[in-house]
């Protein structure tokens, strides 16, 4: 899971991606360490870099590796962008479109941007109040029947 806002251990980036695979015994290589970085748009370099420093949106990157490095069958994104401005947004956007693609990776994303979900779902849950009340496919979203959703969906889309 990628939560909204970056929470990284103590130590290097390095440190950081290895933790999920440490806790079942295995290894990184370095080549893997560096591989999962590039994927999350990273350069190698980082993985000897403290965690002091960082941007936002390079921590953001570095939680995304270190969740890729559990080898999930399905990513969950809470709200992943929020917070970044709108070249770590792309970075991050650009990585889970690219999971997508080639891994097959199912990818279960909230968010409060319309645009966003455009570009990157396939299938949309509205949920309002904590309930579900319609589930449309990326090109319904304008023809919400529910009344919920399509205020909802209005209101989204004037922010």
């Amino acid at each position: 899971m990628l939560f909204q806002t970056p929470i990284l251990f103590e130590g290097t980036v390095g440190d950081n991606v290895r933790y999920g695979p440490t806790l079942e015994g295995k290894t990184l290589s370095e080549a893997a360490v560096t591989g999962l970085l590039r994927l999350a748009d990273l350069d190698a370099s980082f993985a000897n870099k403290s965690i002091i420093g960082l941007s936002v949106g390079q921590a953001q990157r570095v939680a995304l590796a270190r969740t890729l490095a559990n080898e999930p069958e399905v990513l969950l994104l809470d709200e992943p962008t929020s917070a970044l401005d709108p070249i770590s947004t792309h970075h991050i956007e650009d990585t889970v479109l690219q999971l997508k693609k080639t891994r097959g990776l199912t990818v279960i994303m909230v968010s409060h941007s319309i645009e966003q979900v455009k570009r990157l779902v396939d299938v949309v849950c509205v949920v309002v109040a904590g309930k579900l009340v319609e589930v449309l496919k990326i090109e319904d979203l304008d023809n919400a029947s529910n009344p919920q959703a399509q205020e909802f969906l209005h209101e989204a889309q004037r922010k």
